[in-house]
């Protein structure tokens, strides 16, 4: 079992003072390279529908958040024999950025739905997951980004057949008030 404090662990992302004028295009591909081999591995296919938008952020922690939301994605699949899609959508609204991220795994029991981002809460067995990841993703996106998180399961249709599963909508300012 993993010790340590979840608290310490967001003290590591403190250490990051200052933002970077990314482009979120290019972020996400970042992303996707560090995890290009799992998704391959499990026939994952990514449908990415977003803006080209550049804006100052901290970009090795929106890398840590879109990681995790999507090795979640990745482990839900697990056992699932059907076509994979995990869906990347941004949109900006004034001065604000909206970032979806969906899957269509099934979605997330509704019994736990309002702990995932609970730190130690893991529905996977202790050498898979820690409980960490979310609430690290929390942790970034609330404290650090000033923004907010916020899961859902969703149905939706795609290449018209009916799918449902769970939906990550990253919400924060676009303004460079720290």
């Amino acid at each position: 079992k993993y010790n340590f404090d979840p608290k310490e662990c967001y003290r590591f992302f403190k250490k990051s003072k200052t933002k970077d004028l990314i482009n979120l295009n290019n972020l996400f591909e970042k992303t996707l390279k560090l995890i290009l081999t799992r998704l391959k591995n499990k026939e994952i296919t990514i449908i990415k529908n977003s803006i080209n938008l550049e804006f100052e952020t901290y970009e090795r922690e929106i890398i840590q958040v879109f990681m995790n939301i999507i090795n979640n994605s990745i482990d839900a699949f697990e056992n699932k024999n059907y076509n994979k899609f995990i869906f990347f959508e941004t949109e900006k609204f004034e001065n604000k950025i909206v970032i979806k991220i969906k899957d269509n795994a099934g979605g997330i029991d509704d019994n736990i739905l309002d702990r995932i981002f609970e730190p130690y809460f893991t529905t996977k067995d202790s050498k898979q997951g820690t409980g960490i990841g979310l609430y690290m993703c929390n942790e970034i996106i609330v404290k650090h980004l000033k923004g907010q998180i916020i899961v859902e399961n969703k149905q939706f249709i795609y290449n018209n057949k009916n799918h449902k599963g769970a939906e990550f909508k990253l919400e924060f300012s676009l303004s460079n008030d720290e």
